[in-house]
């Protein structure tokens, strides 16, 4: 039964859309976000440049049910930034073709998938002098994981940027927070029901992406015990790898947007890095021991001046090119 559901979730989750960079018309500019958030000195000059003072190579994650080159998201923002920047943009393909790599935005076992780009990024002789990387929503997280994991063998990686991401995982289902009809109404319920179902049985947990970073904060001893990925990459089991955190900490800086009015990541806050303690309340990064205690190196990426919050307006990954290439291009990249 399990199987079978997860069979319909892969189907209809296709059709999904709701998480992905989505770029709507240039005439629906969204408002600018009232407030930046930064960390200690705040931004330094270069970070984005080779030693020669060019722009460096760009690597991207897309988000949940895109791909990573489809014309109305991804491929807009590749070049975009090609032809800004004048420097190679590499868009992470996690299938063959554009519907097996959407479906692998759900269908997949994301430890797998890290080892996969690891590789992938190690051999690529374009990214030799160092490189920036941007993810969007669950690729935010996926990107952290690959510089967390294989950081040490690959050049360096000066910055790391999420939009919407989801580090401190998800309490519910992405996109199912939000008034859905239609096809996408049916893929999230599916989902749903069968996260509901599950989360943690070994077969969901190992196929399913979304499960890899569904977090209950009503069931943190099954999280710890069962999740196959999260956990793990944000060092919260007793034995933590140091490899993590001085890899993380490694980062020139990490930029984490966060969506003002975010409805599909829950809590909106995990963008952040902040979670709920078990109730109602969010706790931010800087009062959790995976900063106190320096888990992740983000205490001393921090002090350093090197980690970043800011906000975006509006819902999950509901942004325009210019607004892109205001906050994220010019203020990141160039």
């Amino acid at each position: 039964m399990r199987r079978a559901w997860a069979v319909v979730l892969v189907v209809l989750a296709y059709i999904n859309y709701s998480c992905a960079a989505r770029v709507p018309d240039e005439q629906q500019l969204l408002e600018e976000p009232t407030a930046r958030t930064f960390s200690a000195a705040g931004l330094a000059s270069g970070l984005a440049q080779g030693d020669n003072g060019a722009p460096l190579p760009v690597v991207l994650w897309h988000g949940m049910g895109d791909s990573c080159c489809s014309l109305g998201s991804m491929g807009s923002i590749k070049q975009l930034i090609e032809d800004k920047l004048g420097v190679f943009v590499h868009s992470i393909a996690t299938g063959p073709g554009e519907y097996q790599d959407a479906l692998s935005s759900f269908y997949s076992n994301m430890n797998q998938q890290v080892a996969r780009v690891c590789g992938e990024l190690a051999a690529m002789h374009e990214l030799k002098g160092g490189f920036n990387m941007v993810g969007f929503s669950q690729g935010g997280q996926f990107l952290r994981a690959v510089v967390q994991r294989c950081g040490h063998t690959l050049p360096p990686v000066h910055s790391l940027i999420t939009l919407g991401g989801q580090h401190q995982g998800v309490a519910n289902t992405p996109g199912c927070s939000v008034d859905l009809t239609g096809a996408a109404a049916k893929a999230c319920t599916a989902m749903q029901l069968l996260l509901a179902r599950g989360a943690y049985a070994p077969w969901v947990r190992e196929n399913i992406v979304q499960a890899q970073y569904f977090k209950d904060p009503l069931q943190l001893g099954a999280y710890l015990r069962y999740n196959i990925f999260l956990p793990d990459i944000n060092n919260e089991r007793d034995v933590k790898n140091s490899k993590y955190a001085d890899n993380l900490a490694a980062l020139q800086r990490l930029v984490l947007f966060r969506f003002d009015h975010d409805t599909t990541v829950v809590p909106r806050d995990s963008a952040w890095f902040s979670f709920w303690d078990g109730a109602e309340t969010v706790v931010p990064l800087r009062e959790q021991p995976l900063y106190t205690e320096d888990w992740l190196g983000l205490q001393r990426l921090d002090k350093a001046g090197g980690l970043i919050f800011e906000s975006a307006p509006g819902e999950h990954m509901q942004f325009t090119l210019k607004w892109f290439e205001e906050r994220v291009i010019d203020t990141y990249l160039a």
